[in-house]
């Protein structure tokens, strides 16, 4: 039907706070894409030395025309129509031990998301982020 079945809103959350990956809802993927949060990475940015965490509206706030939340009503109005997921996923910290996620765990989450295995995984809800 050429429509993608997921969408990977991908972040770097610095703070650890995030988990390495979530299946967002309708408010949640909105949510989420209007926040634009992530971070700047040291060795990703010039004069970057520690992370800094940033947040631009749909990733890429300098660059819209219309008010953030028209695009993220517009992709969450297409992620309905065409009966795809919305997930985010963090490349960032694992919780308080200071690591980042190693990229081998990153490419197998994205695997699983893109071969389905996710979809139906046990899931539990978050009690910050719901």
């Amino acid at each position: 039907s050429g429509h993608p079945t997921n969408v990977i809103l991908l972040v770097a959350d610095a703070t650890g706070t995030l988990p390495l990956v979530s299946k967002l809802n309708r408010e949640q993927v909105i949510y989420h894409f209007v926040a634009g949060f992530t971070s700047k990475m040291a060795g990703t940015e010039v004069g970057v030395t520690e992370p800094q965490m940033v947040f631009s509206a749909c990733y890429g706030e300098p660059f819209l025309m219309w008010h953030p939340l028209k695009y993220a009503t517009m992709l969450a109005d297409k992620l309905q129509k065409h009966n795809a997921d919305a997930w985010l996923l963090n490349t960032g910290w694992i919780g308080d031990s200071g690591k980042r996620c190693p990229i081998k765990y990153t490419r197998a989450l994205i695997d699983g998301i893109h071969a389905g295995t996710l979809k139906n995984a046990p899931t539990g809800t978050d009690k910050v982020f719901g």
